[in-house]
């Protein structure tokens, strides 16, 4: 079926912008070579000179040529098309089926994406039955406030109140196949840094559970689950065809998308809504330069698959005039770099001390883990180490804090960590002090008064919670470096309350919706680990009440 007046915006590729823009920058080179007295080359024509400017512009303001229509092998016809098969993607595909709709599901990949653990929701079964009960309205202050009211309340507010009925349903499900759910105990429990026990973890029978501390990727089973469940309810997923374009009509609606396949293109046409669900773009440099610079600064980034974060889904809306929201947005940063975790993890203990590199304290450390990385950021060369003695295994053993619980890696761990250069070891504090390169007498007097602080039983430097204080006095001594990890980013698009993408006039586009980590308007510019999960969370609840929606519309 041909659409001559459809309006096409083909993805290019990242190899083609770079090339582009090596152009241009090669261009730039001879013009100030002329400056300088250096024959120049003649001047470009007006053709070059265009599209050396096109190729300067970032990647989603660059829109290349149609898809002509001879490439072009197929049409298919649904109710909803969804871009991506996540867990945003799956879940919209599983409630707009259970309703009815037909639905097509396309993934570039050659199966469904999965990662991580947590799964917040407010108020669901497994946690009344765990004896947790949240106030919905102060975690909805707490979530506002922590944004610094750049979010849509209402979407806020629509998670915290529905997620418990959704989550419930699926609940349902998964105990009804095998697969349990247990709620996790606050990430934080202490009184100047609450958190909310909003996490769920997916419990399989024989397998291992994640408490928190011990992090063991227990999604994947419930998204084999829902794999199945979509397509079981008659829902199609395309894997290994990857979106190219989206299809926008003469009155501005967009109809449909067309993806690459297996010897050419398909184009597939949506009767109701196309769903963008493709995730963030984390991986890709040109984006979190310009959204989230501070996302580079992390030492690591993990992602599964790779190149599944490169922000497709955002070049295609904006190509076809879809608005992103009010930069900066939010990123997922943790000390918690690839496995095996190790003292890399133990570093996110409340109780540490935290020195940067002029051997001096710098915050009250009992932070969540992202608001952690935002501290050391800001740092001297971003450098932060956590100060232990050899009794800290003694010390933390009734701690409860840091997700549910401390993370403590035994001695024999720890010196092995230290004999492969991951942690410093120093039989005295000016010792340890000169293995990391920082100010012995500074280093000596900070530990010095945080000891003191510490047998006192106030913090009266930075106000830290006397439980959480330890003295440092019993060597050796170790010093393990604050790394951050960048996960994923949490937000990108401007969507209105009902999800639906915007047009550079705020103006809803018709045909479009975006959710999970391709929304914004949810987050602010960090994300809020006082409700663990909230990614998934928001992404299952949010997306199941849209995928309903449309199918009923």
């Amino acid at each position: 079926m041909s659409q001559k007046n459809d309006e096409t915006i083909q993805a290019n590729s990242r190899r083609d912008f770079l090339k582009g823009s090596l152009v241009a920058g090669v261009a730039g080179v001879a013009s100030a070579a002329g400056v300088a007295g250096v024959a120049a080359a003649a001047t470009p024509a007006p053709d070059a000179q265009k599209a050396a400017a096109v190729s300067a512009k970032p990647s989603w303001e660059n829109p290349p040529e149609p898809i002509p229509e001879s490439q072009i092998k197929s049409t298919v016809t649904a109710d909803m098309v969804i871009i991506g098969a996540g867990i945003a993607g799956l879940v919209a595909a599983h409630a707009a089926s259970e309703q009815g709709a037909k639905v097509v599901v396309l993934e570039k990949f050659r199966t469904f994406s999965v990662r991580g653990k947590d799964n917040a929701a407010v108020n669901t079964k497994v946690q009344k039955a765990a004896g947790y009960t949240i106030d919905p309205e102060m975690l909805i202050a707490d979530l506002i406030a922590y944004s610094q009211n750049r979010v849509h309340q209402s979407l806020v507010r629509m998670w915290a109140y529905r997620s418990g009925e959704v989550f419930d349903h699926y609940i349902d499900l998964c105990e009804a196949n095998g697969l349990g759910v247990k709620v996790l105990p606050p990430y934080n429990v202490s009184r100047t840094s609450p958190g909310y026990p909003t996490a769920h973890n997916w419990v399989k029978k024989g397998g291992a559970e994640s408490m928190g501390s011990e992090y063991i990727l227990t999604e994947v089973f419930f998204m084999e689950l829902l794999e199945r469940w979509v397509k079981e309810k008659g829902a199609e997923i395309h894997y290994s065809a990857p979106a190219q374009q989206l299809i926008k009509d003469k009155s501005g609606r967009i109809t449909g998308v067309i993806a690459k396949v297996k010897g050419g293109y398909v184009k597939y046409l949506a009767t109701k809504a196309v769903i963008l669900a493709t995730g963030g773009y984390s991986e890709n440099k040109e984006m979190l330069r310009a959204w989230a610079p501070w996302g580079e600064y992390a030492e690591s980034q993990v992602y599964t698959p790779p190149g599944g974060n490169m922000g497709d889904g955002i070049n295609m809306a904006c190509w076809a005039g879809a608005a992103l929201a009010n930069a900066p947005f939010a990123i997922m940063t943790h000390t918690i770099p690839a496995p095996p975790f190790g003292n890399d993890l133990m570093v996110a203990n409340q109780n540490l001390l935290h020195v940067n590199r002029l051997g001096l304290r710098y915050e009250n450390e009992n932070q969540p883990d992202p608001t952690q990385c935002c501290s050391r950021f800001a740092q001297p060369g971003r450098k932060a180490w956590a100060i232990v003695d050899s009794k800290y295994e003694k010390d933390m053993s009734s701690l409860q804090t840091s997700m549910g619980g401390p993370v403590v890696e035994p001695i024999a761990m720890l010196e092995e960590s230290v004999e492969k250069g991951r942690a410093f070891k120093g039989d005295s504090i000016a010792a340890l002090a000169a293995k990391v390169g920082i100010p012995a007498k500074a280093l000596e007097e900070t530990v010095a008064r945080y000891s003191e602080l510490a047998r006192k039983g106030k913090d009266e430097d930075f106000g830290k919670e006397p439980n959480l204080m330890y003295t440092i006095e019993q060597g050796p001594f170790y010093a393990i470096p604050i790394h951050a990890q960048l996960l994923v980013s949490v937000g990108s698009m401007n969507v209105d309350p009902n999800m639906q993408c915007l047009d550079k006039d705020d103006n809803p586009i018709p045909g479009l919706y975006a959710i999970g980590n391709m929304m914004g308007n949810f987050f602010g510019s960090d994300y809020p680990l006082i409700a663990p999960g909230l990614s998934h969370g928001r992404a299952i609840t949010l997306s199941y009440i849209l995928g309903q929606q449309l199918a009923k519309a």
